[in-house]
């Protein structure tokens, strides 16, 4: 199908207005991701006595439904965004209350929904919502208008931070923590609460440490060197070299738990090499960037602080993913946004790729369609 830019067509207002490098990235992404997910999760299938390409399958299957979840958020106004996320946020908030009761309780955390033979998390989808949601409340306030939004924004954050830390998701928490300080810096907050902010973190963390088992394992394990995931992990990057071994030659990934989401970076690096890490490094840095510049070139508060956290959140979760992978923090279950198997975190990531087209578009793809509808009317 040729495409011109006399098209009137709702299609192509759409594809004449959005960001195509980002989409273009976007896409680059989750095609990677197949190869991963079907190279990384053959051994873990072949155990678990099911079908080899069981969790590709299902891997294609989400990946087939981010496609429309990207193209129905890119369509959307900035109105009709903050719509839908606000509304997402409350629903998501409630979800979150009713898992601690009715949720599947597995490894120790009760996360997860069960519908049939499919898992949803309802956290994962929250993130990117809750961004829009805090952007929306951080900008009425700083407009000067009646409302205060900076209250709702820290009541908001505390009561999803508790509803993530009662799961337990102590790494979701943080991402979320991290991602609303960040808005709240942009927003020019005084210094003294950035500090005050800063100081926070090490409190949190020494309570955490504490209060919650697998943390205190995790940090002792790091602090000791006797993290087994991440050493084989680190074998995996030796094994790898600068060209890798081969599509489906890596050997680490059969021992390596969890290897086709928690370290999906680790078998890339195996059987791609540094050099296809680094490829994979560069095109998430040219979403960040890109997204932070739209940002530098526009005065709009709300666009700044949702395009901004969404670009901020996507990046932060990736370097978790990479640093815990590569031994410099400890261990945490994070998914790498487009590349991991997960439903949920796919659908996540093609939710927050979604918002970010919309927001980042020249206008509305539909708006000079309807005019032109109305008008014959």
């Amino acid at each position: 199908m040729n495409i011109t830019r006399s098209d009137r067509s709702s299609i192509a207002l759409w594809w004449w207005t959005i960001d195509r490098y980002l989409l273009t990235s976007f896409l680059i992404l989750m095609m990677v991701g197949i190869f991963l997910v079907m190279a990384s999760s053959q051994h873990l299938a072949q155990n678990l006595n099911i079908p080899s390409h069981y969790f590709t399958l299902r891997h294609l299957l989400f990946g087939a439904l981010s496609i429309p979840i990207i193209i129905f958020f890119s369509i959307l106004s900035q109105r009709q965004t903050k719509i839908i996320c606000i509304l997402g946020i409350f629903i998501t908030t409630i979800l979150l209350f009713v898992i601690l009761f009715e949720g599947e309780k597995i490894k120790g955390a009760q996360r997860w929904f069960y519908i049939g033979n499919l898992s949803f998390q309802p956290s994962e989808i929250g993130k990117p919502l809750f961004v829009v949601f805090n952007a929306w409340l951080l900008s009425l306030w700083v407009e000067k208008t009646k409302f205060s939004g900076w209250i709702w924004s820290i009541a908001s954050i505390i009561l999803i931070s508790t509803l993530l830390l009662l799961q337990p998701d102590l790494g979701m928490t943080i991402v979320m923590m991290f991602t609303w300080g960040f808005q709240l810096f942009i927003t020019g907050i005084p210094l003294i609460i950035i500090l005050c902010l800063i100081m926070a973190f090490p409190i949190f963390m020494i309570f955490s440490y504490h209060h919650f088992n697998h943390v205190k394992i995790r940090i002792d394990n790091f602090i000791e060197g006797k993290t087994f995931q991440v050493s084989k992990s680190l074998q995996s990057f030796e094994s790898g070299g600068f060209w890798g071994k081969g599509p489906g030659e890596g050997f680490y990934k059969k021992s390596l738990p969890d290897a086709h989401s928690d370290f999906v970076f680790a078998v890339a690096a195996e059987e791609y090499g540094a050099l296809i890490c680094s490829l994979i490094i560069i095109i998430y840095g040219l979403i960040i960037v890109r997204s932070f510049y739209y940002t530098i070139h526009n005065n709009n508060l709300f666009f700044i602080l949702a395009v901004g956290g969404l670009a901020f959140q996507f990046g932060f979760q990736s370097l978790i993913h990479m640093a815990s992978n590569t031994d410099l923090i400890p261990t945490k279950g994070m998914t790498l946004p487009f590349l991991s198997y997960g439903g949920s975190s796919l659908l996540a990531s093609a939710v927050t790729a979604g918002i970010i087209l919309s927001l980042t578009k020249k206008n509305n793809p539909l708006e000079p369609f309807k005019k032109e509808i109305y008008e014959k009317l």
